[in-house]
């Protein structure tokens, strides 16, 4: 591709010159500008471009596009003669031109990224040092290296669906037939990061893939990563570029919102100019927020492109188009940035003489069922149970002092599924995978035919007169010797055929024994890294479990359980189902993936005729709901699928009694809630134990515990009282002693409090989520909490609750009786509620007319705030009566209610209720008494404080400045 270059250099004063050269930078055409032409062009890219309604991408491309080609037509005769080689259009950063949008450019007919061959705008970071933009073609033979790292913290909302992504980078590229070695980083950590680099030394990975959160903030702008313990923090480009010095890839892709846009209309440079300065050689980002599904499209096709063998810049021309294709909403937001020279092809095609293929994508094909089929999820299907990998990691990887890990649980959970993901995470191993019965002959015949390149070491393992572990440390210890890969032996469906039940729980039979004491003792003692994974639905007695990493699964809740709903067509609205009997199956699976794969088959065959191509008969949706209802009731077919009869047979009367009561939480809870509503039963905490160990009582990744619903037990008679006592003790720890909790949480407690008639908590808990879910527009939601809660409690700050949300409906006239009991009914030392009740009652009678009702109550509200302190509620209603002054004329009067809502809202630090403030007065400044520059000032602080707070209101404020500023401009 022909390059193009577009500089900026300053010649006097406030003038510049616009260079257009190719590829010598002595040779140029020139045009003189003044340096105000450029700022115009930014805050018409500001008022067109970076707002939630933007101007046609066509229309702002053209005004681009005429600006470049000027009255000379420089730019458009430099297209004509290089066309048909595709351009590479490397515009300068200077004079904060990289925050304008190139990829919109359009010359009438098209958009240039849609062109074929395609134009590639990069942004270029040019000096005095650095005169033009090069392309340097050093591509290895062999197969792409793709470092792919996704952060997702905890507490860190929405959570994104990053193993789709991974899965569709795969599929695209399994689809084209070009393979790629994509290596994870499962930790999400920085430091992890550079660890993981160092390890595979210089030059091994060709691309950096960083997906997750990003954000601008006053700072500048931050990648949200995951500390060590999965916590957020919020890293700056100089922070990714200490972990990658040295070892920089030649490409990185920061695939995360506005990490290619720059902040302060342009002035501050964006995330992924930032890792240029910082030795970067090009980097992708996005120059506002992004759809996760079109930053997993865009990926898919970048890396399908690159690992055919095409250069950079012809893989993001292939991008571009693509998403063009498809329709995607943020096609435009992809930006390319490069420092002095541009990476060509990373690697060479695939039929290439002596070019390496890449390893297989996953080990799925070895974990096989009794019949023979392939029993786990491909990689690219595989979703959630990111914290028990980076544990299950951090074990095999830097514990010296455990030699494996033992996945417990259920049946159906995924204890397979997650040691295939481990084995695919560890690709420096030799993995050798068991499913069931492990004795002597076996292991040595295993280890005998993969190492048949070392005869030797192949004899020692094979000799019969002498112990196994003894053999086995020979071969173990040698291997560590020779640099070779270590093993990773992977026991799968452990407790089949190898364990034996012994006092209410399980011991290895003698054979397996004497195999894992062998495999333990031999890696100890030669210290190597060989490893162990073991799967059972037990967790077993043993001595030689004190050297394993114990992960119990659970079932799947909250996000997870959301992502393996979409990828199953009769749970994500790919078939359609009838909402009831959706509903139903997620139920009756409770999180359990095998049930939930299970009963997909049985709801995608509803409403058809015949026979599935599984060979289920197909039902009608009378028939799915009669199965699924008697399924409810015994629940018998389910349970065959997870659970063995021997288990259900280990069940003594003090656990069953145990279990039932804990069925009353339906969320994982911690074990000082199950013990608070178990506290009358014998040796407790010794049956937790033991029905953790069993399989009985499902272990979340914070050491929360939770009853299947699948095991046949009901909760006990006294229903109401243990609801009652569930509900205090999940109040206690879950909102009084924490300092945060989840709104699955609150709902949790709410649920229990109205079961139990727990008055007081419902009421808090109900209160606390109407408001929440009212200011973020989830206003039925709230209304329906509300009226759930006053069937057991008809409070005041409910009816309050519930007449806001109402309102925001529509539903005045319902709205306004509940105001009205609700003031009826609100206690009269709560003066705080009443005047708020009172100030929303008054802003409903002011949208709907009654002006002098609704000044008449702001009055009667500020009263009451002045004579109890309540000073932010008076700073929202001094807002409030200076929006009804405004709207009736009184613009001095409403300027100064809103300066003094300004002045207290500056006191006590409320920072929406001040840019909302700051926001009307801008307004009229600039409206009503014609002073631009005071009405501007007090625009630009409230898109300021908007920002910070990442408030949508913010594109709203943008669009009053850009509408002021052109009544500036007019003037």
């Amino acid at each position: 591709m022909q390059i193009l270059h577009l500089d900026l250099k300053q010649v006097a004063g406030e003038y510049v010159e616009l260079r257009y050269f190719l590829d010598n930078p002595n040779q140029y055409q020139r045009r003189q500008l003044p340096l105000t032409e450029i700022a115009d062009l930014l805050n018409l890219a500001e008022q067109d471009y970076y707002v939630r309604l933007a101007e046609d991408y066509a229309k702002t491309g053209q005004k681009l596009y005429n600006w470049l080609d000027g009255s000379d037509r420089f730019f458009q005769r430099l297209l004509n003669q290089h066309q048909r080689d595709g351009i590479v259009l490397a515009i300068a950063t200077a004079e904060n031109l990289a925050h304008l949008p190139w990829e919109v450019l359009h010359d009438g007919n098209s958009f240039l990224v849609q062109k074929i061959p395609g134009v590639v705008p990069v942004r270029w970071l040019s000096s005095d040092a650095v005169k033009k933009l090069t392309i340097e073609a050093t591509p290895e033979n062999r197969a792409l290296n793709l470092l792919f790292m996704a952060t997702s913290p905890l507490k860190v909302e929405p959570i994104l669906d990053f193993e789709a992504e991974e899965g569709r980078i795969l599929e695209a590229t399994a689809q084209a037939r070009q393979h790629l070695n994509l290596i994870v980083e499962e930790s999400g950590c920085l430091s992890e990061l550079g660890y993981l680099i160092d390890n595979y030394g210089k030059g091994y990975f060709d691309v950096f893939h960083l997906t997750g959160h990003a954000n601008l903030t006053d700072a500048g702008a931050r990648f949200v990563t995951e500390t060590e313990i999965g916590e957020a923090y919020y890293a700056t480009a100089e922070d990714i570029a200490k972990e990658l010095q040295f070892q920089m890839p030649k490409l990185i892709f920061l695939s995360g919102c506005r990490t290619g846009q720059a902040g302060k209309v342009g002035a501050v440079p964006s995330m992924a100019e930032e890792l240029l300065n910082l030795g970067g050689k090009a980097v992708l980002g996005w120059g506002q927020k992004v759809l996760d599904s079109e930053a997993k499209e865009a990926a898919a096709t970048l890396y399908q492109e690159l690992a055919a063998g095409k250069q950079v810049t012809e893989a993001v021309a292939c991008t571009y188009q693509t998403l063009i294709k498809i329709k995607a909403r943020d096609w435009h937001l992809l930006r390319l940035y490069a420092a002095e020279s541009l990476p060509g092809n990373l690697v060479t095609s695939l039929r290439t003489r002596g070019r390496k293929l890449a390893p297989p994508a996953s080990v799925a094909t070895e974990f096989l069922d009794t019949t023979g089929k392939v029993k786990v999820p491909k990689r690219e299907s595989f979703v959630g149970r990111r914290r028990q990998l980076q544990s299950c990691l951090r074990a095999l990887t830097q514990s010296p002092e455990e030699v494996g890990v033992l996945i417990h649980g259920m049946g159906g959970l995924g204890k397979s599924s997650l040691a295939a993901r481990l084995s695919d995470r560890l690709p420096d191993f030799e993995r050798i995978v068991w499913v069931g019965r492990i004795d002597e002959p076996s292991l040595v015949n295993r280890l005998a035919e993969k190492l048949v390149e070392f005869e030797e070491l192949q004899k020692v393992v094979q000799k019969e007169d002498q112990e196994l572990r003894f053999r086995l440390t020979r071969v173990f210890g040698k291997l560590e010797e020779k640099g070779e890969k270590p093993f990773l032996l992977v026991l799968d469906d452990f407790e089949d055929k190898n364990l034996e039940p012994r006092d209410r729980g399980y011991v290895l039979k003698t054979e397996a024994a004497r195999v894992l004491e062998a495999l333990v003792w031999a890696i100890r003692e030669t210290n190597s890294r060989h490893r162990l994974i073991i799967t059972s639905r037990y967790d077993f007695e043993s001595t030689q479990l004190r050297y394993f990493y114990k992960q119990p699964l659970d079932a799947l809740q909250g996000a997870d359980l959301r992502k393996k709903c979409s990828r199953l067509a009769a749970f994500s609205g790919e078939v359609k189902v009838d909402e009831a009997l959706q509903s139903q199956g997620k139920r009756l699976a409770d999180g359990n993936p095998r049930l939930l794969e299970w009963l997909d088959k049985v709801l995608g065959n509803s409403g058809k005729s015949g026979m599935s191509g599984a060979g289920l008969e197909l039902l009608s949706i009378e028939n799915v709901s009669e199965i699924l209802t008697k399924m409810e009731g015994k629940r018998i077919d389910l349970r065959e699928q997870v659970l063995a009869k021997a288990l259900l047979e280990l069940m003594d009367e003090p656990m069953q009694e145990m279990l039932s009561r804990g069925l009353v939480f339906e969320l994982p809870v911690p074990k000082a809630a199950l013990t608070a509503v178990c506290d009358s039963i014998p040796n407790l905490s010794g049956q937790i134990n033991r029905a953790v160990a069993l399989g009985l009582l499902e272990v979340s990744p914070d050491a929360s515990l939770r009853v299947p619903r699948i095991l046949p037990l009901k909760l006990p008679e006294n229903g109401e009282s243990l609801n009652r006592l569930a509900a205090e003790v999940l109040y206690r720890l879950w909102w009084e002693e924490s300092e945060t909790s989840t709104e699955e949480q609150r709902l949790e407690i709410h649920r229990l409090a109205l079961r139990g008639n727990v008055e007081n908590i419902a009421v808090e808990m109900a209160a606390t989520l109407a408001r929440y879910w009212k200011n973020r527009s989830r206003f039925r939601e709230a209304v329906q909490l509300c009226k759930s809660t006053l069937e057991i409690a008809e409070n005041y700050r409910i009816l309050h609750e519930l007449a806001r949300s109402q309102q925001e409906l529509g539903e005045v006239i319902q709205a306004k009786i509940y105001y009205q009991q609700a003031l009826d009914n609100c206690l009269a030392e709560d003066e705080t509620e009443k005047a708020a009740i009172i100030h929303n009652l008054g802003y409903l009678k002011a949208n709907t007319g009654d002006i002098a009702g609704a000044i008449a109550l702001y009055e009667q509200s500020l009263t009451i705030t002045e004579g109890i302190g309540d000073i932010q509620t008076k700073a929202a209603t001094l807002h409030e009566l200076g929006r009804l002054k405004a709207n009736t004329g009184d613009i001095a009067g409403a300027i100064a209610l809103y300066e003094q809502s300004l002045t207290i809202t500056e006191s006590i630090g409320d920072i929406q209720t001040k840019a909302m403030t700051l926001q009307w007065l801008g307004w009229l400044a600039a409206t009503e008494q014609g002073d631009f520059e005071t009405g501007l000032n007090y625009l630009q602080q409230s898109l300021e404080i908007l920002q910070h707070i990442q408030s949508p209101g913010s594109e709203t404020v943008r669009e009053i400045i850009a509408r002021v500023q052109q009544l500036a401009d007019s003037k």
